[in-house]
């Protein structure tokens, strides 16, 4: 019976882990540049799987943006075949362009970001819904600059009015330029970055110069698909729903096996 309800366990908890991150997905539908996450399974067959991994592999916890969760390994031991979350990763399909009609709002078509400076160092976004702040800097609307080519943070005039952006990111305040959008990418890919929170990702392994197209005038949307994370939703809540029915079934069926060998002995 201990193989069949670590399998079940094990699958419930898969399908817990993602039920939590499409909950966080469809939070963010509407969230300006927001990249949904995704839950990529895998089935541990101990003969084969076990032999081949390092001591330091087997047991522990994966530390995930929704908190930590056991690891197979951890969990159920080398003995007993199970599933288990292998990863979460973001997926990084640009979301559709949202018009907004403010100039300061810009949205980016192509492989880059903007760069931002927070107090955890320099981080990107896709997040293009920018304000001035009272310093009179270029910055997103949760306070942080923005950053221009030579590194530093743009600067309007005070009461600058007629502001806009051209599509190589030059901002302008009447005909004076202020500044340009510096467009970064991460120098080590996509699969580099790591989410911080607010829209934000870090790149461990520095920035290289980002080829993107800047839309002044509007917003990416989120690239998340409010009717696909329902669907998957409501498949994870039956699967599990179902591995909870047949554990307790499971249960049920251990508890008569107990009950009528003591009544035989």
């Amino acid at each position: 019976m201990r193989r069949a309800e670590f399998a079940l366990v094990s699958g419930a908890q898969g399908q817990e882990q993602m039920m939590d991150v499409l909950s966080n997905n469809l939070a963010n539908v509407n969230t300006p540049g927001f990249r949904k996450d995704r839950v990529a399974f895998r089935t541990y067959l101990p003969h084969r799987e076990y032999l081949h991994r390092t001591p330091s592999e087997r047991p522990g916890f994966n530390l995930t943006p929704y908190g930590s969760f056991p690891t197979p390994w951890g969990m159920a031991g080398s003995d007993i075949p199970h599933s288990g979350v292998d990863r979460i990763y973001v997926r990084h399909d640009e979301g559709e362009f949202q018009s907004t009609g403010n100039p300061l709002d810009v949205a980016l078509s192509g492989k880059g970001y903007l760069t931002v400076r927070t107090p955890g160092g320099t981080l990107l976004t896709r997040n293009g819904h920018l304000t001035v702040d009272g310093q009179g800097r270029l910055s997103t609307h949760e306070g942080y600059p923005v950053l221009g080519t030579d590194g530093k943070e743009i600067h309007l005039p005070p009461g600058a009015d007629n502001i806009r952006i051209d599509s190589a990111g030059k901002v302008f305040s009447g005909e004076k330029m202020a500044g340009q959008l510096a467009i970064g990418f991460p120098a080590k890919g996509l699969e580099s970055l790591t989410k911080v929170g607010n829209g934000l990702f870090f790149s461990p392994g520095g920035l290289v110069r980002g080829d993107a197209h800047v839309m002044a005038g509007g917003v990416e949307g989120s690239n998340v698909k409010g009717t696909s994370e329902m669907v998957r939703m409501i498949q994870g809540m039956r699967t599990y729903q179902t591995d909870l029915q047949a554990l307790h079934t499971l249960n049920s069926l251990t508890s008569r096996t107990v009950n009528d060998m003591t009544i035989i002995a």
